[in-house]
């Protein structure tokens, strides 16, 4: 769900050394205590010594390399961010690009935000470079579907070969690939039909589908174009998703990279569970019901959720006074620069004239 115009008018938060290490502390306090009993305890407590003692003993060559694969990751985010929102207004380059989406990264993991930040704060840059709210949602929608149709992809390609018998894999659930290739087939599927179905008046799930087909016919606009930086959605979530294969050879064998690319997305999946430790719950769910050892898939997982939380935190702290000062020249600036011209519209299914152009003011 996109954040609401209200939303998009909250100031952008202030960093707060002092709150930032109070929640810190507890965690790391009660991964102290973990650690110590899990030590001590042993006996039931076995896999998760096991994956203690497994990182402890992670090849730093793969480790390395997985640091690397984070970074090469966010350069794929901001190159789409930089496609999208440069067509919208031209303030949203390179630079600022880049502001948005290292500090949205740090607004989301380690600012209350309820996992949202991200998002609100690229919506939020998106209407201080001076485009209406209607505009802003739009642009920040045309990029979340550009986005998130490449995950869907994979879910459907890793799913339907591991449900096939073609990805590799040996042992696991082919029910389990089989009905999340086929739930991310749905969505693709309702995500086109609303794309080509006709506007209308209605509630809110008449509006929602509206505003989803509009971000998707957006989106095939720019697939027409054939950009290079469309190239960022998939670089973003390979590369990502490689973080996690480095540590499972960091720590051990990895199983088939279809099952790593479905655990992958399946956890990412139960990152709407408003739960904590979800996405690694259902990490280590998926690696465990394909055979791989549970203090292998443990170490791996949370390894890997380590450094994605934990590698952008400082360079994102740092974006966040930088975007507050490129904010603050926009509104010294004034009125923003005039859009780029428009893209051509793709074959369209509605009455002409009906719906604004990609970057109408």
């Amino acid at each position: 769900m996109l954040p609401s115009e209200n939303t998009a008018e909250l100031p952008l938060p202030a960093f707060d050394a002092r709150v930032l290490a109070r929640r810190a502390a507890l965690p790391l306090a009660a991964a102290a205590v973990a650690v110590a009993v899990l030590v001590l305890a042993g006996g039931p407590l076995h896999a998760f010594t096991d994956a203690l003692r497994r990182a402890l003993e992670a090849d730093p060559r793969w480790v390395l390399a997985a640091i690397g694969f984070e970074i090469v990751s966010f350069s794929g985010y901001i190159a789409l961010l930089w496609l999208v929102g440069e067509r919208a207004t031209p303030r949203m380059g390179l630079r600022a690009s880049a502001e948005v989406t290292l500090a949205g990264a740090a607004v989301t993991r380690l600012l209350p935000t309820g996992g949202a930040g991200g998002v609100a704060l690229t919506l939020w840059a998106l209407r201080r470079t001076g485009l209406e709210s209607r505009e802003a949602t739009r642009t920040l929608l045309t990029f979340l579907v550009l986005l998130y149709a490449v995950f869907l992809a994979a879910i459907v390609v890793a799913g339907g070969l591991i449900a096939l018998g073609l990805g590799g894999a040996t042992g696991g659930h082919v029910a389990l690939a089989a009905g999340v290739a086929l739930g991310a087939t749905t969505a693709i599927v309702l995500a086109v039909a609303a794309a080509l179905s006709r506007p209308r008046e209605g509630g809110r799930i008449a509006r929602a589908a509206g505003s989803l087909g509009h971000g998707v016919r957006d989106a095939v606009v720019f697939l027409r174009q054939a950009d290079g930086r469309l190239l960022g959605a998939p670089i973003w979530w390979a590369f990502d998703a490689a973080v996690l294969y480095g540590m499972l050879n960091a720590f051990g064998a990895p199983p088939a990279v279809a099952v790593v690319v479905l655990g992958y997305f399946v956890g990412m999946v139960a990152n709407t569970i408003p739960i904590p430790g979800a996405v690694s719950g259902g990490m280590v769910g998926v690696l465990l019901a394909f055979g791989v050892e549970a203090d292998l898939a443990l170490a791996s997982v949370l390894s890997y959720r380590a450094l994605a939380i934990w590698l952008p935190a400082p360079v994102g702290l740092l974006a966040i006074g930088s975007l507050r000062r490129t904010v603050a020249r926009w509104g010294a600036e004034g009125e923003a620069p005039a859009a780029p011209a428009p893209l051509p519209a793709p074959a369209r299914h509605w009455a002409p004239g009906r719906e604004p152009a990609l970057n109408a003011a």
